[in-house]
This record gives C-alpha cells, structure tokens and sequence, in this order.
C-alpha cells in the first residue's frame, strides 16, 4: 500500500547513510503542508481567496481528517500559510509515531551531549527511502508524473530535503520546479513563505 505523502516526506528526509534525520526544526512545516497538499489533490480543500476551504468532501485518513476538521471548523478563513504554521510539531510527532506503529522505524530518546533531549531514528528498510528518492530524481529530470510525484518532488524541493535535491539541484532544474510547485497547489507558495521566515527568525536570533 503507497504510503501517505506526510509519511513520504518524512522518509525522503531520512539520511541513510548516517541513519538519522535531516531538517531537523523544520520538517513539521514540510510535513503540515504535504497534508494540505494531499487534501486539496483529493477535492476535500479548494482555495477561496488564498484561503483552504472545506469542499464537504471526506476523507479516511485520520491524521488529514484532523487537519480537514481544523479547516473547516475555523470561525473564520485563515491563509495556507498559517495553516502550514499550525501545529507543525504535533503534525510531525503523529507522522513519526504512524511510522513507528506501522514498523517502519523505531524511535529512541536520548540526551545529546548528556544534556539536551533528543529522539533517535532507525529505519527498518532503506528501500522505501530509496524509491521515494528515485521517484522524485526520475521527476526532477523531466520524468513523466503523477500529481503525488510532482508534489513530492516539489515539497522536497521548496521544503529544502537538501539529502533528495541538493541546492546546486535546485538551480539547475529551477524552471522544471517552478512548474511542478504551480501544479501541486496552494500550499507550496505557502511553506516556500514559511521557511523563509523560519530562516530569518533563525538569523535575527528570534
């Protein structure tokens, strides 16, 4: 069964190589606007204005279902980028523990430098990663796509998973990018936003 893309975005952040995960104080973002994405290619979110509204469609995912809920239930419109902001951490810990129940990782606290908590990922099976990061360079280099493909590459791009499409990657297949970012919706304007004024916030020390 193909995994959601807020589990696929997870994975593609997975480092391999030195079995840990990349992106670590951002992913969430990642992760909140993959969900947004995957609700809108659904028919369940359509844009009003800059703003996600619920369609009345259902869906039986329970970690988007929450998120549809929150959209629709809100007293008044909010723009995707703030919806990409909200409970980026609670998104990210839900994604974490579905793949945990699911058997695809483990998860382990510790204290870095003996101090500081921290959660440690083991990837049961590094072919998952491998596939995502092969669908999303087949895409990156003009491959035909399916719109799930296009908006995983797209995320991974915007979302900054330097580990699947590196910066010099970046500018090279810009225009490609560009076009794969207008077809995966309103939500990938929204996190490009958002992470910008999470590095700046970073930079200025806030």
């Amino acid at each position: 069964m193909e995994l959601p893309l807020t589990s696929q975005v997870y994975l593609l952040a997975y480092n391999t190589d030195k079995g840990k995960l990349t992106c670590n104080g951002y992913l969430g973002y990642v992760i909140r606007a993959a969900a947004l994405t995957e609700l809108h290619q659904r028919g369940a979110l359509s844009d009003a204005d800059g703003r996600p509204q619920a369609t009345g469609t259902k869906v039986s995912d329970p970690l988007l279902a929450e998120v549809l809920a929150s959209i629709a239930a809100a007293p008044k419109p909010k723009k995707w980028a703030w919806w990409v902001n909200r409970g980026q951490t609670p998104m990210f810990r839900a994604v974490q523990q579905r793949l945990v129940d699911d058997r695809v990782i483990t998860t382990e606290r510790y204290r870095m430098l003996g101090l500081f908590p921290a959660t440690r990922v083991k990837l049961h099976e590094h072919r998952a990663v491998s596939q995502l990061r092969s669908t999303v360079s087949h895409t990156l280099n003009g491959g035909s796509a399916d719109p799930r493909a296009g908006a995983l590459t797209a995320l991974a791009a915007v979302g900054e998973i330097r580990i699947a499409i590196s910066r010099a990657q970046t500018r090279q297949h810009a225009r490609r990018l560009e076009s794969l970012v207008g077809q995966a919706g309103p939500a990938l304007p929204a996190l490009r936003k958002v992470i910008r004024d999470h590095h700046a916030a970073m930079e200025s020390g806030a």
